[in-house]
């Protein structure tokens, strides 16, 4: 017996913390009574009347009634969007009306007034669905009661007046939650043309739907059940021929553009044995590849040691200290004497600058003389930033244009299957041909080609300049091996350069502590010396781009849709609240 007692104990407790968290707060009212009078017309306009009985528990002005304009009909094979018209409005107690979202919201009540019990509120419209740009079959497909009401409804009639005769096999009701597929609570009858049923209540709380349930009708008509309905114009079949027109005329836009504006065809290769127009490494290497890179202002590292500014020291393990020897000369450019500046603003009273003084600083130094040795020659015109904007805004519009298909129509893709086919080939093709464009738009000003043509016949000579030329040149210039280095380096040369003078004697330059010596010979070793130039000049370039850590985040999120046939899933229903 006492076995017993603890086991009914334990069951009513389990009972006690499990049924309340299913249940939902009745907000302060509950709907005594919610009935539904459907009269469907051939032309599918619905007759509507609803009559709702509310128990007001604490002290109200009304009711706030939610009915959609905007509908997207969710079955298991297709998904159609529509938009209704609501006529014939009429409402048993002073109403306030307004469109919001997609939906019609009426504001029963009284806004001065509050009170509590019983009321009854009687709505009557006639919700117009139109032509449901269908072509396999018509169908009735109705939120009787939808979804969105914020209290528990005790009892739920309904009544369904259909213009003709209809298949009884095909008529199926969902309820519950929106997306649910359960229909046994559902009772009704059929007599002629006419449905009538209610919702059985829950047995343990007696509501025949909670908050957030709806309950819906669908049935399934042959095609032509209902005539005359109202047009409801489709941009589909607009849209995605104008998708494909407009594609066709971006594509042929950005071939005539790339042939005329930014196509570059090479010149006849003419060799140049000096350095063209006397320019610094840093124009060179703009000039030659068309933009501003870091390794074009480090290059004049290189070129600031062999004019005796300053002394290159490597420290080895990536460290490296910078050496003033005298001050930059005015004579040189702007970009030249901005980058020199500001490498000895920390300087110590030696004059001497360490990795750690420029490390996480130089950065907007850079900034700065890449922005002035922009400013030193016209490489392209406007046409090429024009011509660049418009690929981009190309592959911007052709990936973004579908979703008018999302947002504007009405029927599935599959209606027009071929045409999206056609439409995502060519959406494939014009992206394609806008990166490509914007890739080889490196058609140049006049000045700019000019420069271009002349720096590769001198990049030309570097790579396959003779050893008995070099000879010649070094014994008419010592030094002409390090007047020459930067501009190999910028042009990415330098190991190609230093090749030349393997069994040229010269002399170790003054501006460089560091890794010159072979270590089988102790003699200076160019190709040794080039090596480690290049690894303090990588360490150099590094650190004058370095910026201070910053840190970023990212979040994402995602959606799910459903199917078809579900509670909540056709056209009217919405809810309401208490005002």
């Amino acid at each position: 017996m006492k076995k017993n007692f603890i086991n009914l104990l334990f069951i009513s407790f389990f009972l006690f913390l499990f049924f309340p968290f299913n249940v939902k707060a009745d907000d302060g009212y509950v709907i005594e009574k919610y009935n539904v009078d459907i009269k469907v017309n051939e032309n599918n306009v619905l007759n509507i009347t609803e009559t709702i009985d509310v128990n007001f528990k604490i002290d109200s002005r009304g009711i706030q009634r939610e009915i959609p304009i905007k509908n997207k009909y969710l079955r298991k094979d297709i998904e159609v969007k529509t938009k209704a018209k609501i006529k014939n409005l009429k409402v048993n107690r002073e109403y306030y009306k307004s469109e919001e979202n997609g939906k019609l919201i009426l504001k029963i009540y009284n806004p001065n007034k509050y009170f509590t019990g019983k009321r009854q509120y009687i709505i009557s419209y006639d919700y117009d669905i139109g032509d449901d740009n269908i072509d396999l079959y018509d169908d009735l497909y109705f939120n009787i009661i939808g979804n969105e009401w914020s209290t528990q409804i005790k009892e739920a009639t309904f009544k369904i007046q259909m213009p003709k005769e209809f298949d009884e096999t095909l008529v199926n009701f969902t309820v519950g939650y929106s997306g649910s597929t359960y229909y046994e609570d559902v009772k009704y009858s059929i007599q002629g043309n006419t449905i009538e049923g209610y919702i059985l209540p829950d047995r343990v709380y007696g509501y025949a739907l909670n908050a957030g349930e709806g309950l819906t009708v669908r049935i399934e008509l042959p095609e032509g059940y209902f005539t005359g309905e109202r047009a409801v114009f489709d941009p589909t079949s607009l849209i995605i021929y104008g998708l494909i027109i407009l594609s066709i005329a971006i594509i042929v836009l950005e071939v005539t553009l790339f042939r005329r504006y930014s196509y570059h065809k090479k010149d006849l290769l003419v060799v140049e044995y000096v350095v063209p127009d006397n320019l610094s490494p840093a124009e060179i290497g703009y000039l030659y590849n068309g933009y501003v890179k870091s390794n074009h202002i480090v290059s004049l590292i290189t070129y600031f040691a062999n004019k005796g500014y300053l002394q290159i020291i490597d420290e080895g393990k990536n460290k490296f200290s910078l050496k003033k020897i005298k001050d930059i000369p005015n004579s040189e450019p702007d970009y030249a004497k901005t980058t020199f500046n500001g490498l000895f603003k920390k300087a110590n009273d030696k004059g001497i600058v360490k990795k750690s003084d420029i490390e996480e600083k130089f950065y907007t130094t850079l900034n700065t003389a890449t922005m002035k040795l922009k400013k030193t020659h016209e490489v392209y015109n406007t046409s090429h930033y024009v011509c660049n904007v418009i690929y981009i805004f190309g592959i911007i519009i052709m990936f973004f244009l579908p979703f008018l298909l999302i947002f504007t129509t009405y029927r599935l893709e599959k209606y027009y299957s071929i045409h999206m086919i056609i439409y995502i080939f060519l959406t494939f093709i014009s992206i394609v041909l806008s990166i490509l464009f914007i890739i080889f738009n490196k058609k140049r000003t006049e000045e700019g080609i000019k420069y271009y043509n002349k720096i590769r016949g001198f990049k030309h000579y570097l790579e396959f300049v003779e050893k008995d030329k070099l000879e010649a040149l070094v014994e008419e210039n010592p030094n002409y091996f390090y007047d020459i280095l930067p501009y190999a380096y910028v042009l990415g040369v330098s190991d190609k350069w230093s090749k030349k003078f393997e069994s040229i004697i010269m002399e170790p330059p003054t501006w460089y502590e560091g890794n010159m010596y072979s270590v089988t010979t102790g003699m200076f070793n160019v190709n040794t010396f080039n090596n480690s130039l290049n690894h303090t000049l990588s360490g150099v370039s590094s650190t004058m781009s370095s910026r201070p850590y910053q840190s970023s985040g990212t979040s994402g999120g995602g959606s799910f849709s459903g199917g078809g046939g579900f509670s909540g899933g056709g056209a009217g229903g919405g809810g309401g609240s208490r005002l």
